[in-house]
């Protein structure tokens, strides 16, 4: 077990550490100074997980930042967006899908205005970085390669590793999982489907042939029917599932591995700090990996499936549900 703890500490070494190399460069040893106005920061709604990024990001940046809340009603777009472009804004930080698209629409003819978003499950989707130079931003998905040895850590029998999601929506994040599952010696079930309707089929043409479950954040599987299915099926199977967010850590599967969102905030400051100080362009930084994880671990379900993790990886959690 200390030796898949060590891989796992190895593997999030490598990719921290190469962020965090990469961030440090374009940020470069200066100050970044703002042209013009503000840094604005639009939130999608009133959503109370966007006040710990908001905050770090304004304490990290050091520059004069402004919040405007599209409070989720994409009818108010028109009137915000104006009245934030009246501020002649150096760079604006979107939180959330809506506040994302928005910000990508009214600035398709002001490519010189950078756009910064986070916290877009499957940005993807939206296309947000299609046909425009201007956008960049933080990925909401935990590297697969993570998972992966997180996975392996709890039970050395993982294996063979089941897949399940659209691909049109997350094409890229299973590419990356067949890598990362190449490395660590795993085999990847994978089956696609275009309905959510599909799921329970896909799992059950394959759950004779695995050992463990990744749960995409994939709109298509991301159903809360699909979820609390797939919970029960998970134990009833004796699955090692991991899936994404503390919620699904609650409801029962065994694992969930979730970004760090402070650090998103002091992430996201880094990243705009590098373009308004014109050391990068935001097409040359792209959709970064989220700097930073945490783990969510169910004992409940590890005793109902037969596992035993041991003290190292439960030490490891940053919060562990018992049922009690």
């Amino acid at each position: 077990m200390a030796g898949w703890r060590f891989k796992i500490n190895r593997i999030q070494r490598v990719l921290l550490g190469v962020a965090a190399g990469l961030l440090l460069l374009l940020s470069g040893a200066g100050s970044a100074a703002a042209a013009g106005g503000p840094v604005v920061v639009v939130l999608s709604d009133a959503e109370a997980a966007y006040s710990l990024p908001v905050a770090t990001f304004r304490a990290e940046l050091g520059l004069p930042v402004q919040v405007f809340n599209l409070e989720g009603d994409i009818d108010r777009a028109p009137a915000l967006m104006e009245k934030i472009m009246a501020l002649h804004p150096a760079l604006l930080f979107t939180l959330g899908a809506k506040a994302s698209y928005v910000a990508k629409v009214w600035t398709k003819d002001r490519p010189e205005l950078p756009v910064l978003f986070a916290m877009v499950i499957n940005w993807q989707h939206y296309g947000l970085v299609d046909g425009q130079q201007n956008i960049f931003g933080i990925d909401s998905d935990v590297e697969p390669g993570v998972q992966f040895a997180h996975m392996m850590m709890l039970s050395p029998r993982i294996k063979r590793v089941g897949v399940i999601y659209n691909t049109s929506l997350s094409g890229e994040v299973v590419t990356a999982a067949r890598k990362a599952a190449k490395v660590l010696g795993i085999e990847l079930e994978e089956r696609a489907i275009r309905h959510p309707q599909q799921l329970q089929r896909a799992y059950l043409e394959m759950v004779d042939d695995i050992d463990g479950l990744l749960i995409l954040a994939d709109p298509v599987v991301y159903t809360l029917e699909n979820i609390a299915w797939l919970q029960k099926r998970c134990m009833r199977d004796h699955l090692i599932c991991v899936g994404q967010s503390e919620n699904v850590a609650k409801l029962g599967v065994l694992m969930a591995i979730d970004p760090d969102i402070p650090n998103i905030g002091a992430q996201a400051a880094a990243m705009a700090r590098s373009v308004l100080s014109g050391h990068q362009t935001p097409a040359a930084v792209g959709v970064m990996p989220p700097l930073g994880t945490k783990l969510y671990l169910n004992l409940r379900t590890a005793d109902k499936i037969g596992l035993h993790p041991s003290r190292a990886a439960v030490d490891m959690a940053s919060q562990v549900f018992d049922g009690q």
